[in-house]
């Protein structure tokens, strides 16, 4: 007689699925050194250091970033005390405010966020994060 095969169950990371991966510092939380990550990043905390990301990062209206962002898009409601580095979209909502540079493809601003540095927009053919980021960081200090 030869036995039956037992069905085994196996449960998979949210990243090895087609589910969107989201790193979080809540409120409350903080955070100081340097954050990496291929995916979304959302901030309602403190982060003291640099964040660099393939992805998204969400800053909420109570999120403080002291230090420089490098991602692909960003949607700031929050304080950021560094410069940005965004290689498609930057989005500047109305309790935004920025001590840094900014250098992106596309800049949105919606009435009443505060931006004390220098902006720079365009089209670029950098596909890296890593050389974008040191090129836009030179681009601005010239």
């Amino acid at each position: 007689m030869i036995p039956k095969k037992r069905k085994t169950t196996s449960t998979t990371m949210a990243n090895e699925t087609n589910y969107p991966s989201v790193n979080i510092i809540s409120e409350g939380s903080e955070l100081e050194g340097f954050l990496k990550s291929e995916h979304d990043i959302r901030i309602g905390g403190v982060l003291k250091g640099t964040l660099e990301t393939e992805s998204k990062v969400i800053i909420t209206e109570q999120g403080f970033v002291s230090g420089d962002i490098v991602c692909q898009n960003a949607d700031i409601a929050g304080k950021v005390s560094g410069d940005v580095l965004g290689k498609n979209k930057i989005t500047l909502r109305k309790t935004a405010v920025l001590e840094g540079n900014v250098t992106t493809k596309i800049l949105v601003v919606e009435e009443g966020a505060k931006v004390n540095g220098l902006c720079k927009m365009g089209d670029t053919s950098v596909v890296d994060n890593k050389e974008y980021g040191e090129t836009a960081l030179n681009d601005v200090e010239k």
